[in-house]
């Protein structure tokens, strides 16, 4: 069974070929769409797999979802409730998404960075810390790894 259905691929190749080169890989992406969402089993918000935050203005329109989830706070792994944004489609999501991680200056390190692994570990400690003693990029790395997720990656030359 491909825990990676075609329209998740497609959703994450687009978004890839919107933002390139700032945005996220197609393997980023797919992994954070697994990780975040256990495999779309799990959404934050309505179509929303990445954990993405709702911002003020999502909030005041309903655009957004209110859901228990687990922060690092002072070095303390706790359970809180957090606004988390809605999305009318999965297309909607992975657009939003790459548009987030191309233009925040929080994600500079990866929107620089030559490799689908490179991007994944900038994204340490920045998009997500991680399950204590499980690093983020190195839970992203890993799942691209075993699922083969680079073979989705565009690639872009001359």
């Amino acid at each position: 069974m491909n825990r990676f259905p075609p329209e998740v691929i497609a959703a994450a190749q687009a978004a890839e070929k919107a933002y390139y080169p700032l945005g996220p890989f197609v393997s980023v992406s797919l992994a954070q769409w697994a990780l975040e969402s256990n495999y779309g089993l799990a959404l934050s918000g309505a179509n929303n797999p990445f954990g993405i935050k709702a911002n003020q203005a999502q909030i005041a329109s309903g655009q957004c979802r209110a859901c228990w989830t687990h922060e690092t706070i002072n070095g303390n792994y706790i359970k809180v409730i957090q606004y988390f944004a809605s999305y009318p489609d999965l297309q909607g999501a992975f657009m939003a998404h790459a548009h987030l991680l191309a233009t925040s200056p929080y994600y500079v390190k990866a929107q620089h960075a030559a490799t689908p692994d490179a991007y994944a570990e900038a994204l340490q400690g920045v998009y997500a810390t991680g399950i204590p003693g499980q690093p983020y990029g190195a839970s992203l790395i890993a799942i691209m790894k075993g699922a083969n997720l680079y073979q989705y990656d565009v690639t872009h030359t001359g």
